[in-house]
């Protein structure tokens, strides 16, 4: 079945005949025939009564008719849609994450579209999940980037973007580093800051704790900011659950007292989606964006699902 035979089969639809199709197409009658038998040949199948009167759709022809349409629908959206992208010269693109990606892939995702489209504009949100998804219901957003989301709202819709290794940091000069792979054990006595009880890395977290018999933790402070709490383990001692990106992508401005401590139980990945509204289609500037940010997420070895 070819993409030609679509076009032929609809135009006999839309003209009712034979001779009316091949005359709007500028074929000769017996090529548009030809076409045709091989559609249904491929098809194995009738999609046209052949009469005096014109060709009438058999019940396959009208079972097959609403199939084409979609089609040839998708793929003339989808020629439409690259040819904005290859044009495309401004624009905006409304975009909201959680701050650890706004630190890490991001900034360099939007660089690498603007150093090529340098008319298109970025408008960057930060901040609570549930308050970047009612900004992407209400259309205030093209999208968001955030950990996968449980419940979504039936209006929105989400897909995997990459894998994020999270871990347990601390002072680089804290003596549990010294001991290699820790036991839950070791972790006794442990100040802790975590991240909101909203967060679903703080549920998923309780949970591991709870797992590995550390429940309930010395939590002195909460805090869903990335600086605020990396700021916070340099000043008190006290070990936090974060991105292994903050470091590992170079994320510790220049300095090198905090690193990530060896526990197992409490070293996994994270599922990062983008979230965006159901129904309604992204604009150029916005598909770019998603390009780019797989294509970034790719290269600083994020991993891409």
């Amino acid at each position: 079945m070819e993409l030609r035979q679509l076009g032929h089969f609809l135009a006999i639809v839309e003209h009712g005949s034979l001779g009316r199709a091949a005359l709007a197409l500028n074929i000769t009658e017996p090529a548009l025939s030809k076409s045709i038998r091989r559609l249904e040949d491929s098809l194995q199948v009738s999609l046209f009564d052949r009469g005096t009167r014109g060709m009438t759709r058999t019940p396959f022809g009208d079972s097959f008719l609403q199939h084409a349409r979609l089609i040839v629908g998708e793929i003339e959206t989808t020629r439409q849609e690259l040819d904005e992208l290859r044009g495309i010269s401004r624009g905006i693109v409304r975009i909201g994450a959680r701050p650890s990606f706004n630190l890490t892939v991001l900034p360099r995702a939007v660089t690498r579209m603007q150093t090529s489209r340098p008319g298109v504009q970025a408008v960057v949100r930060e901040g609570f999940m549930p308050n970047l998804i009612t900004e992407v219901i209400q259309g205030d957003l093209d999208f968001i980037v955030v950990t996968e989301a449980d419940d979504l709202d039936q209006s929105l819709t989400q897909e995997p973007l990459a894998m994020s290794p999270v871990g347990l940091m601390a002072q680089a000069n804290d003596p549990l580093l010294r001991k290699g792979t820790l036991a839950a054990a070791d972790l006794d006595g442990a100040k802790w800051i975590l991240p909101l009880p909203t967060d679903p890395i703080r549920r998923q977290l309780e949970h591991a704790l709870g797992t590995i018999g550390l429940d309930p933790v010395n939590v002195v402070a909460e805090s869903n900011s990335v600086l605020f709490t990396m700021s916070y383990i340099r000043e008190t001692g006290a070990v936090g659950f974060l991105p292994r990106a903050t470091i590992e992508l170079g994320l510790g401005w220049g300095r090198d007292d905090l690193a990530f401590l060896d526990v197992p139980e409490l070293s996994w990945q994270r599922q990062l989606n983008i979230i965006r509204r159901r129904r309604a289609s992204l604009s150029p500037p916005a598909q770019l964006m998603i390009r780019e940010l797989k294509a970034v997420s790719e290269e600083l070895g994020v991993g891409i699902t």
